[in-house]
């Protein structure tokens, strides 16, 4: 190894060690999340539905999942919490968001030409409830919103 690549690696293992208090609970955070989209992903796979795209990004935005059933494309968010205390996952995804989502589902769905071949679109929500140490409670919303 040089130098250059001693370096980088030491520097990404004093920053990973010496983060505060927020900054780990952050990174948990993202790490449940992009936990809970893998699970959601292997849950949707196992009912039949052929995953088409993860984290499809846009400027206003990122869509989870996008997967394929027959002939209907369907534009998946996924919502991962350690628990349903304060409110369950659903309910994070208000009318602004799904407005977001609609917005840019329209724009793959231009983008990649499905118009043109006969594609009907679906948004669906999945949601976990995943606290430490168990396995998590998948619940699946067909068609959760137009």
């Amino acid at each position: 190894m040089n130098f250059t690549t001693i370096f980088f690696r030491s520097m990404f293992v004093w920053r990973f060690f010496w983060r505060n208090k927020e900054q780990h609970k952050r990174l948990e955070i993202y790490e449940l999340g992009q936990n809970g989209e893998k699970r959601a992903e292997e849950f949707l796979k196992a009912k039949g539905y052929k995953i088409i795209a993860r984290n499809v990004r846009f400027s206003i935005g990122e869509i989870d999942l996008i997967a394929q059933v027959e002939k209907i494309i369907i534009f998946i968010e996924v919502k991962t919490r350690q628990s349903a205390e304060y409110c369950h996952p659903i309910e994070v995804v208000d009318k602004q968001k799904r407005q977001r989502i609609k917005q840019m589902a329209i724009q793959y769905y231009r983008d990649k030409k499905y118009s043109t071949k006969g594609f009907a679109v679906r948004f669906d929500i999945v949601t976990l409830i995943w606290p430490k140490g168990e396995q998590p409670i998948i619940e699946h919303f067909i068609d959760a919103f137009r």
